[in-house]
């Protein structure tokens, strides 16, 4: 049954993710750019969350307002994608009609609003432990929707069209042309750098979540062994299929990423435990 106060939750819920996506318009026409559309993306999610605050909007509906940012941006990409197929004759192979930057804006809003919502549960000294565990679940749902499908679309939809890829297994190869090219087209370079770098740092940091309750050596094996086996494995299938290069640096950067998310959820945690005087073990969580 609706209530009054479940109805008034909707609406701000509604209110807070129009703010969001608003947000985010902008920044999507701002191809060829990183450091202004970064700022405006943080800037501009800090300023909403303190809106929340002052209008005492509860994190639950920040963490509803999360989920329907992702909703929506998740629901365009479908749509968007038909009218080009429509548009382009029904072709059947993905349309790039945005660059990972895109995603990389989205990633940012949904991380600004996650940190300032912990830091805000750490130096409150009367923070409600309940909305926090809702909010945590929330946004975590929004951050599955988007993860998901950054993971969908780089590894799947973007190479559905095969061609013949070479085997590159040699190291340091890719990264020795990273730095040749990076004058010549370094927003390019940067993305993609950047972009192998920390594709799954979230996923480490995941697996430190998950991990916590093993015994250290355990989680410390986990932590060291299995990106390097998962991500050769998928450089490996990449070859298989030829749909992108099979390539020591991707699979090394991949890996690297993987350990900094494990390293983060570490000292993270310890933040958490310095600044809340013991009260909280887990930055998030």
């Amino acid at each position: 049954m609706l209530t009054k106060g479940n109805f008034l939750t909707i609406i701000k819920s509604i209110i807070t993710a129009v703010a969001l996506i608003g947000l985010s318009l902008p920044v999507f026409e701002m191809t060829g750019d990183i450091v202004l559309p970064l700022i405006i993306c943080v800037t501009g999610s800090f300023l909403i969350c303190l809106c929340s605050v002052l209008l005492h909007f509860s994190e639950r509906i920040i963490g509803n307002s999360l989920v329907i940012l992702m909703l929506f941006w998740l629901l365009f990409a479908f749509i968007k994608e038909i009218i080009l197929q429509i548009e382009y004759g029904w072709a059947f192979e993905w349309i790039e009609f945005f660059y990972f930057d895109k995603l990389l804006m989205l990633g940012s809003i949904w991380l600004s609003v996650s940190m300032f919502y912990c830091i805000k549960r750490l130096l409150c000294k009367e923070s409600n432990d309940i909305e926090y565990s809702v909010f945590f679940k929330k946004a975590s749902t929004a951050f599955l929707i988007f993860y998901i499908f950054l993971l969908v679309y780089s590894f799947v939809l973007i190479r559905l069209q095969t061609a013949d890829y070479p085997f590159r297994f040699q190291p340091f190869v890719t990264i020795k042309e990273y730095i040749t090219e990076y004058n010549s087209i370094p927003y390019e370079v940067f993305m993609m750098f950047f972009g192998n770098l920390l594709y799954f740092t979230p996923l480490g940091y995941i697996f430190g979540h998950i991990l916590i309750k093993r015994k250290k050596i355990i989680r410390v094996l986990i932590i060291i062994f299995f990106p390097v086996l998962a991500f050769t494995l998928l450089e490996f299938s990449q070859f298989i299929f030829q749909n992108g290069y099979c390539e020591f640096d991707d699979m090394m950067m991949n890996s690297v990423g993987f350990w900094f998310g494990a390293l983060l959820f570490n000292v993270s945690n310890k933040f958490a435990v310095l600044v809340s005087k013991r009260k909280y073990m887990l930055f998030w969580g």
